[in-house]
């Protein structure tokens, strides 16, 4: 893939894609030959308050945490903390979370490639596998969230002390943590339904539900500004990994569906499978992401209402020359089911 028009901020267009797809706010910065260009910001983040979105603005990024995580582990295979195809029960068998003796099969290369066979969520301990570990593809947070679970145990560093130190402090994602704080939530962007009226804002650690956060399945908060510079490090620095796993983690490992495949981490386009790419979706918060480690072209997009990924899949469109956005697209739509 090749960004055709990098400097792309056409304020007409950008207004009919906020209209067209009933969101009120976005920023998103794109990539050329492995140098981020300016961060574009459209439209409000808060409408009462008529504050708008700016290029530092924070969201949600939902699953593009998974990508992120997956770098952060793939390091630690390079350290030897763990190996991708040693079964994590017994790594960590104190860790409960399904009765199921095919728990006992997954290993972290099942996990990030979503062959797990555990549900997108669940209720712990008694996860219900929807398939034989190995044997097929099935989006999984559960499984991410296990894999966290693991890998804290046996690298002796909680989730969100490994995030900063690998990346985070690292590449200056000042605007960015895998945990929500009051400083988070100065520059956080509110959410909006489809007919664009703001909703709640959640002001809080969340710790409800089966996910809870810190959660490397969901819970990394960030922007375009931001989530680039992890990008670029992808890009120019192989993530920091040594050649051999990261052509590990960046080859098909897995069929997803029409067109789409999966590596460690990440989507992986059929047609391309230079790009990879990954989606975020946490409610009204949506989010997209893609580089090509080929041609060195990518970027990203972060939204505030329900339209949003097909926002992002419409201007990637527009400024790419790529044209398989549509198989991607429709893998989004039932991805989670």
């Amino acid at each position: 893939m090749r960004i055709l028009y990098p400097d792309f901020a056409d304020e007409v267009y950008l207004k009919e894609l906020s209209e067209k797809h009933s969101v009120p706010g976005f920023n998103y910065r794109l990539i050329k030959a492995g140098e981020a260009l300016a961060t574009v910001s459209f439209g409000f983040r808060d409408s009462l308050a008529r504050m708008p979105v700016e290029k530092d603005t924070i969201f949600e990024a939902a699953s593009l945490t998974k990508p992120f995580f997956s770098c952060a582990l793939m390091r630690m295979v390079d350290r030897g903390v763990l190996d991708l195809d040693e079964p994590l029960a017994a790594l960590a068998p104190e860790i409960k979370i399904s009765a199921d003796p095919r728990v006992n099969k997954i290993t972290a290369r099942m996990v990030l490639s979503h062959g797990s066979g555990l549900p997108n969520w669940g209720k712990r301990p008694n996860l219900e596998f929807r398939f034989e570990s190995g044997s097929a593809f099935s989006y999984s947070g559960e499984g991410f969230y296990y894999l966290q679970r693991v890998l804290e145990r046996v690298s002796g560093k909680d989730f969100v002390s490994m995030c900063r130190e690998e990346f985070i402090e690292p590449l200056g994602m000042g605007d960015s943590d895998v945990i929500w704080s009051p400083r988070i939530a100065i520059k956080e962007s509110r959410k909006f339904d489809r007919d664009g009226r703001m909703l709640p804002y959640r002001n809080y650690l969340d710790l409800e539900g089966g996910g809870p956060e810190p959660n490397a399945a969901w819970s990394l908060y960030s922007g375009a500004q931001d989530y680039s510079k992890f990008l670029l490090a992808i890009i120019n620095e192989r993530g920091s990994i040594c050649e051999k796993n990261f052509r590990d983690m960046t080859r098909p490992q897995r069929r997803a569906a029409k067109g789409v495949l999966w590596g460690l981490g990440w989507g992986i386009a059929e047609e391309d499978p230079s790009l990879l790419w990954h989606w975020g979706d946490n409610g009204a918060y949506r989010s997209f992401a893609c580089v090509d480690i080929d041609t060195g072209d990518g970027g990203c997009i972060f939204c505030n209402s329900y339209g949003g990924a097909e926002l992002c899949l419409e201007l990637i469109d527009k400024v790419s020359d790529a044209d398989y956005w549509g198989d991607i697209e429709n893998f989004i739509v039932h991805a989670e089911d």
